[in-house]
């Protein structure tokens, strides 16, 4: 780049920065240069190859030079001079062509990092509102969030909204208040106005702790409704993305019809305890949900339709067992304690490799498989539900026909026979 000085008053210099097309002219002219050395040397080495086929043959000077020779002459001149031209001419296209595809490039990333700086500051903003002490101003940034993702310029930062949303689910919080009779009354030693008095503070305290648990709740099924809203969509940007509910607690929410093709829905050691978490009609494509070591202790757990549907495209899915169990969708109950809850799985579809109970707990509650013999679970049994089964507390689980043992007989037909091949024990237990 040509750097220009120009002389000011009392002997000093101020630098001139070239302008854009003087430096793009400086660069212009060697690479013509070049290009017309190089098109020489070709044209110079093509005649010295054909002079060597041809033997090298001595060619006769004329004495005189007509004019039809001078002609030839200059017509040869003027097709140099016009093949040079188009050289230099393509230099330029070529040189023009990737100025502007450079220009291109620098505005794509300047977009870019607009819209990533754009992102932070919406992002900035909705996650502080997100800890917000109203309840509306939270909901609004769960929305803010949520919109957020679905504006996302890549994968990563969508993934970045999600994560917040999850992790807001996993937040401890204070547990539901008890009613107002189990709260304890005013001792007897406290009499008259005091007590009175006493009875209506911790009365205001209550409904203060309801309200407050309240407002929670609703963030978190709102959380729970951007989530299954936008996994309704076989082609919404959320797919396939990580959605970790560990350890999370709940208390009813909507998962209602959500299509999953991959991705990952996490609800290791969660804990649902009270209300209804709804995961009606939706379908599992090549998506892993883990339910290990969860813990469901109240409420309703409804998965009535659900499509567990393995995949069996995979070649050599049958000869490899632990293939088979890592391909395809997975629904993992592995270790998984319902102690108390109502889980449904009528009219539910296990596809081969697609679900576990291997070593789960069944203790109180019910775990229905099928409604009074109508709307039964069907396909391929899942792997360890039988001994699980066989181990826990009797009359917890309701099987479908197809799969319970006959009375007398001494073997399963449908558990040990194409059932989902057996897990390999995990570090994490």
């Amino acid at each position: 780049m040509r750097v220009l000085l120009q002389p000011l008053a009392h002997g000093r210099a101020r630098i001139l920065a070239p302008r854009p097309g003087e430096e793009r002219s400086s660069r212009l002219w060697p690479h013509i240069l070049g290009a017309w050395a190089i098109t020489a040397v070709g044209v110079s080495l093509i005649g010295a190859g054909v002079l060597w086929f041809l033997g090298f043959p001595e060619i006769e000077r004329p004495e005189t030079v007509s004019a039809s020779a001078l002609d030839g002459i200059a017509t040869r001149a003027f097709a140099v001079v016009a093949g040079l031209s188009g050289i230099a001419l393509l230099v330029i296209a070529y040189h023009r062509q990737r100025n502007n595809d450079q220009e291109n490039l620098r505005a794509q990333k300047a977009a870019e990092r607009e819209d990533i700086k754009l992102f932070d500051d919406r992002f900035t903003s909705a996650y502080t509102e997100l800890g917000s002490e109203h309840a509306a101003v939270r909901l609004g940034a769960v929305q803010a969030l949520a919109h957020l993702a679905d504006d996302a310029p890549n994968r990563r930062l969508r993934q970045t909204c999600i994560d917040v949303l999850c992790a807001y689910l996993r937040m401890p919080y204070a547990p539901e208040p008890e009613p107002v009779l189990a709260v304890e009354p005013a001792s007897s030693l406290v009499l008259g106005r005091k007590g009175e008095e006493a009875d209506r503070r911790r009365a205001e305290e209550h409904h203060a702790r309801v309200l407050e648990y309240a407002s929670f709740r609703e963030v978190r099924h709102s959380i729970l409704r951007a989530i299954g809203d936008r996994l309704r969509e076989p082609d919404s940007p959320w797919q396939g993305h990580h959605f970790d509910f560990t350890g999370a607690v709940f208390d009813g929410g909507a998962l209602r019809g959500i299509d999953v093709d991959s991705g990952h829905l996490n609800f290791n050691e969660a804990h649902f305890n009270s209300g209804e978490v709804d995961f009606r009609y939706s379908r599992l494509g090549t998506a892993t949900v883990s339910f290990r070591k969860a813990r469901f202790n109240g409420g309703t757990v409804n998965f009535r339709h659900v499509r567990f549907a393995g995949r069996r495209d995979q070649e050599g899915w049958k000869d490899n067992p632990l293939t088979a169990r890592l391909r395809g969708t997975h629904a993992d109950f592995a270790r998984a304690r319902f102690d108390g809850a109502r889980v449904l799985f009528h009219d539910t579809h296990f596809g081969e490799t697609s679900a576990s109970f291997f070593r789960s707990e069944f203790v109180s509650g019910s775990v229905e498989f099928s409604n009074d013999g109508k709307e039964e679970a069907s396909g391929t049994p899942p792997f360890g539900l039988e001994e699980s089964v066989t181990e826990g507390t009797p009359g917890v689980v309701v099987l479908p026909r197809a799969w319970s043992r006959p009375e007398g007989d001494g073997r399963s037909p449908d558990y040990s026979t194409g059932g989902t091949a057996r897990p390999r024990e995990s570090s994490s237990g």
